[in-house]
């Protein structure tokens, strides 16, 4: 039970991120394949034997891994797109059925697992230049051109990074994963040792060899391509197909410069309103999938940093834009008009324009942002401290101080390995938005079913024979290290799904109140915690007042409601993170419940109520 308990705390944690590392070599595979086909079948006949062979080899391994993804809504439509690249293959088609193929398997991939495609940091391409030197040049020459000193008797030969024909092939994210991953059977091996940034430094320095544009072209910064999704994961020439000669242009620079991405960090609301735009220009050209991811991000890597500040002012209207938000997804999914779609991200915009107002309007009073800081978390902190100074008080009354060890252990690692996971996100990779909400809900559902565990092993102490037994038994046999790791897990689970996020909150806050308003926050946060400290105390100090047989039934009840609160925000996180549909109803909302207006996650709480009802009147019989 110790090794699972710590098993689920950290995989947890690392649950996204591992999706994006296991799906990274299959995106490679995908994009070598799309890129180097044309080298190897020409007008239906192979030329070169060896590369056909590897062709046919990797349309097979690409089957292999979309096999082991985890499953969901696309998944089989991954399956037949595969199937259909490895028949296409063996009929040798041509190049360019093939690159659009691999192209659409690529972006359905990303789409489908919300795989982290670009950089979170700048690009330094100064530093780009000096690895290059170190790591790449003996092979791919001082200039690129694919002639350095320890060329020569390689099969296939060191890519020559000023070939055009490859250059307007390859995505930036295509280059970012061999560098990462290596290719199989080449010289060319992973450089794994290699930070993040490094890596798509390098990345961004190669992919700019073979053409450069100094001069800032006309419109680039509302262009959609000044859009670091849009500009690492199409290639040259989806980008002049796409949006002409001055697409190109535009690519070619930013490729050169991307520092023009990350000088003027744009607000929030700006953030959420070009994401709509790039929603709907996907949705125009039937590209539902990225459409609708595009969507996702918009409500999570944008509006919702600053949704408490919104509700701080105008509640509201902050539930209305959620609601519009969520409107626009589902109208996504079901493939609504072209219309239909205009006129609800025309809706957002506007109450988005309002919100926008009404930050700068009245620019956080000092109210607002004590508020917003309190509110934030109260809101995130209040179910982890119930459940954490419910589990003390049952050691404490069951004479286990030994046992607050496994308690502590849990929630300070979940402190620590949160702060870990907000470091990294600024520091070493990308934490999207989507990634975070996913994470937060498989957190609430893991610790739906511990609360469930730990509920039901409490209330069962309750029976008459039950309880005899309890302590005939001896309640320190009882309480054994599997029952404590059990513990510790939960209290890791009730603090680690929220403290991420809060962080987040709090980052977004402090930059957008400025330096007058952020001893406000400070106060908000303080006197959130204080708040939070005295509910644990007293729930510490008048629960172990009960007798033990009734504290075990009041401490039972906590779980079963947390339990049933928990599920509610995990499906809400997941509906948030696109990975559920949300269907309204006409219902009230109370967020600190985890009470949401939507038909999925109340028939979830309906069901859990249910049955723990049944379940606690079958024990009690």
């Amino acid at each position: 039970m110790k090794k699972i308990i710590i098993y689920l705390m950290f995989a947890v944690s690392l649950y996204s991120q591992a999706i994006n590392a296991n799906s990274q070599q299959l995106l490679q595979l995908i994009d070598y394949l799309g890129v180097d086909y044309a080298g190897a079948v020409e007008q239906g006949r192979v030329i070169n034997e060896a590369e056909y062979k590897e062709m046919l080899d990797f349309s097979a391994g690409i089957h292999q891994q979309l096999v082991a993804l985890p499953e969901n809504d696309v998944k089989d439509e991954l399956l037949v797109l595969a199937e259909k690249l490895s028949q296409w293959v063996r009929d040798k088609r041509p190049a360019q059925q093939i690159k659009s193929l691999t192209d659409t398997l690529h972006s359905t991939v990303i789409s489908a697992y919300n795989i982290t495609v670009t950089p979170y940091t700048q690009p330094e391409l100064k530093q780009a230049a000096l690895l290059y030197k170190q790591h790449c040049a003996s092979c791919h020459g001082v200039t690129g051109e694919g002639n350095g000193s320890e060329a020569l008797g390689m099969d296939p030969p060191p890519i020559n990074f000023h070939d055009i024909n490859r250059y307007q092939q390859r995505t930036l994210y295509g280059l970012f994963s061999t560098i990462t991953q290596g290719v199989a059977g080449t010289g060319m091996t992973a450089f794994a040792e290699l930070t993040d940034k490094q890596r798509w430094s390098l990345a961004f320095y190669v992919g700019s060899l073979a053409e450069k544009n100094d001069i800032k072209p006309d419109g680039v910064n509302n262009h959609p391509l000044a859009d670091m999704t849009m500009l690492t994961t199409i290639t040259p020439s989806q980008a002049k197909a796409q949006y002409g000669e001055q697409g190109e242009r535009i690519m070619t620079y930013l490729r050169s410069h991307p520092d023009a991405l990350f000088t003027d960090k744009t607000s929030p609301i700006e953030f959420t309103k070009q994401k709509l735009r790039d929603s709907f220009s996907a949705y125009q050209k039937q590209e539902n999938d990225l459409s609708y991811q595009l969507a996702v991000s918009a409500y999570l890597d944008g509006y919702e940093l600053i949704e408490q500040n919104i509700g701080a002012m105008d509640k509201q209207l902050m539930f209305d834009i959620e609601a519009a938000m969520t409107d626009l997804r589902n109208k996504i999914r079901l493939t609504v008009s072209i219309d239909s779609v205009d006129n609800q991200i025309t809706t957002i915009n506007k109450k988005l324009d309002v919100a926008a107002a009404l930050l700068t309007s009245k620019s956080l009073s000092k109210e607002a942002t004590f508020a917003g800081a309190f509110f934030i978390l109260l809101r995130e902190g209040l179910e982890a401290i119930l459940i954490i100074a419910a589990l003390v008080a049952f050691l404490v009354k069951t004479k286990r101080p030994d046992g607050l060890r496994y308690i502590h252990f849990g929630w300070v690692s979940a402190l620590l390995v949160g702060i870990l996971t907000w470091w990294a996100s600024v520091s070493l990779f990308n934490i999207s938005g989507a990634s975070r909400e996913i994470t937060e809900g498989i957190a609430a559902i893991v610790a739906t079913v511990v609360l469930l565990y730990v509920g039901f092993w409490m209330h069962d102490k309750t029976s008459a024979a039950k309880w005899k037994s309890f302590i005939d038994d001896n309640m320190h046999k009882a309480l054994s290290s599997g029952t404590l790791w059990t513990l510790s897990g939960l209290s890791f689970i009730a603090v680690y799904r929220e403290a991420f996020e809060t962080i987040l909150f709090y980052q977004a806050l402090w930059v957008q109140t400025g330096s007058t308003g952020q001893s406000m926050v400070l106060s908000g946060f303080i006197t959130a915690a204080a708040v939070l400290v005295v509910v644990g105390w007293l729930i510490l100090r008048y629960s172990v007042r009960l007798p033990l047989r009734q504290f075990f039934g009041v401490t039972g009840w906590l779980m079963f409601i947390l339990a049933i609160i928990f599920a509610g925000k995990g499906i809400a996180a997941l509906q948030e993170a696109g990975v559920l549909m949300s269907n309204p109803v006409n219902f009230f909302r109370v967020d600190l419940l985890g009470i949401y207006p939507n038909l999925q996650g109340l028939s979830a709480q309906l069901v859990l109520i249910v049955l723990a009802l049944f379940l606690l009147r079958k024990k009690s019989n």
